[in-house]
């Protein structure tokens, strides 16, 4: 008994080490690209100026999202000597591994099977992979509603409810992490999971508990803002942490029931055609092994899909917390005996995907080095390595195919680990190197900033939103200073002071001719998907 609880703890933090050292590979020295400028931006005034209650742009309190995230990669940063991506990226790189950990332990609770196939889900989600060597704040939230699910479920598996008395405080950390709506999911999804299985005074303790919870720690961070900012504040963390997440209209509902198709490949759509399976059985009336679970995984996914789908901001990294459950529900066609003859084809088409997915990512990865190559783009991809790894990982699996044939049984755990390192691999060596070259911005910015530092010069940005481009800018400036924002041509004209304006290649075309033989362009490039010109007077 002894030695079986050790190599599970073995075993778990095996999972937890290598994930993370995937999530953290090479990151250091990368460029921060996408949304994360924003939080990085946050974590870098943060650095700069101190811990604050609520993070920062432009010396300012920004009242979209709580500091705890931030907290943690000024910790981080702390401890490892510095702020670079790789000590940002840290605290939800760790929450990942932590998420890759809590999965296999929910599919450990059927067998140890069933675990590594949910963990090989995960790693053959490229979302997952992007999020996890990123600043992501919804990592928190899907750590948190993947804990309380374990909790309640284990619970009932083992008998063990006094454990639930952890539910709480883990509902109170998604709303650090995340506010109102970091309780609100892990609530809704330990909610419907009593309603499923008949639960009636834990659905009703639970949920009233958790609403008490949620109008407390909402009036705390009201208070807290109103103290730090105002009441304008007050408003404004209002707004944009509860009220302007309903109230905006961009996507419709159906949003995240298409794009996720594509979004959260490869493990959804493989869910999805499990839940096809699923449901006819359970209308047939036919027997469906570990029925209750599987249901319970597809209750938290249709709670998070459908309740995110009701405000109109929508973004696909807001369903994140449904990715646990996607994978496990995905691994229970290679984890449990189904009988139905669907299952069985479904489950050689699978496997002859993993079989061939190294080949086919072989020929994406040869595709983009002609394309490169053809438009004399270098980028710092080391196609030689990827090339040779790719082929060998195909006839590792090719020798899997041999031993099959021989023992008539196929390791389809096996399969599926070549499988996901092949496309971890991929995805590191060339897919996002890639997406880091198209969204680059600080060659730019450093070349500029040297002009604009030896001349002594401001930093003037012109008709562009404070909270846009500037945030990428203003990121990867070696040096702190204060940003100037004007909106008109005549306000760009009577600018009088040494400055280097920065503008969209748009508005600067918008210019009257007059005014533009004023100016000197020192600069027309892309920064990020944005072309823009940085000009300064003759």
């Amino acid at each position: 008994m002894k030695f079986a609880i050790y190599r599970d703890r073995l075993e778990v933090a095996a999972i937890f080490f290598s994930s993370l050292f995937f999530f953290l590979w090479g990151l250091r020295s990368q460029e921060i690209i996408g949304f994360e400028s924003r939080f990085y931006l946050f974590a870098l005034e943060m650095w700069r100026h101190g811990v604050s209650w609520f993070p920062t742009t432009y010396s300012r309190p920004y009242p979209d999202y709580p500091a705890t995230s931030i907290w943690l990669i000024y910790l981080s940063a702390r401890l490892l000597g510095g702020l670079n991506k790789l000590t940002a990226v840290l605290p939800s790189a760790t929450a990942a591994s932590l998420t890759v950990c809590v999965t296999y332990c929910l599919g450990r609770l059927h067998s140890r099977r069933f675990g590594l196939s949910a963990v090989l889900f995960l790693f053959l989600t490229v979302t997952f992979i992007k999020y996890a060597r990123t600043i992501s704040l919804d990592m928190y939230p899907t750590l948190i509603t993947l804990s309380c699910f374990y909790l309640i479920y284990s619970a009932d598996q083992r008998q063990q409810h006094k454990r639930l008395v952890w539910l709480y405080p883990l509902l109170w950390l998604g709303f650090l992490f995340r506010g109102p709506i970091g309780l609100v999911i892990p609530t809704g999804v330990v909610c419907f999971y009593y309603l499923l299985h008949r639960q009636w005074k834990r659905f009703w303790v639970t949920g009233v508990t958790a609403l008490l919870l949620l109008i407390v720690s909402t009036a705390l961070l009201l208070l807290l803002a109103h103290q730090v900012g105002g009441a304008v504040f007050m408003q404004d963390v209002l707004r944009m942490e509860v009220l302007g997440r309903i109230d905006n209209r961009y996507l419709p509902l159906y949003f995240y029931f298409t794009d996720s198709v594509s979004g959260y490949a490869l493990s959804f759509p493989c869910a999805v055609l499990v839940v096809f399976g699923l449901v006819f059985a359970w209308l047939s009336r036919k027997p469906v092994p570990q029925s209750a679970g599987l249901k319970s995984l597809l209750v938290w996914v249709l709670v998070v899909m459908v309740g995110m789908s009701l405000p109109g901001d929508k973004k696909l990294r807001y369903i994140l917390p449904m990715i646990p459950a996607v994978a496990l529900l995905a691994a229970s066609l290679v984890a449990l005996p189904f009988s139905q003859p669907y299952f069985h084809f479904l489950r050689r088409g699978w496997l002859r995907l993993c079989l061939y997915l190294p080949a086919m990512l072989l020929l994406a990865v040869a595709a983009v080095f002609f394309y490169l190559k053809a438009r004399s783009v270098t980028l710092a991809i080391q196609f030689s390595v990827l090339f040779v790894s790719l082929t060998l990982l195909q006839l590792v699996n090719g020798w899997l195919v041999y031993r099959a044939v021989l023992t008539q049984r196929v390791n389809e755990v096996a399969v599926m680990s070549v499988a996901a390192l092949s496309l971890m691999l991929a995805y590191l060596m060339a897919a996002e190197p890639v997406a880091l070259y198209v969204d680059r911005a600080r060659h730019l910015v450093r070349a500029m900033e040297t002009v604009r530092l030896e001349w002594g010069a401001q930093l003037v940005f012109y008709r562009l939103p404070p909270d846009g481009l500037p945030i990428k800018y203003l990121m990867n400036m070696p040096k702190e200073a204060p940003a100037f924002f004007i909106e008109t041509p005549a306000a760009l004209a009577a600018f009088s002071a040494p400055a280097l304006f920065v503008t969209s290649g748009k508005a600067f075309a918008e210019l009257p001719a007059p005014l533009v033989s004023h100016y000197r362009i020192m600069a027309s490039d892309y920064m990020g998907h944005t072309r823009v010109v940085i000009f300064t007077t003759r």
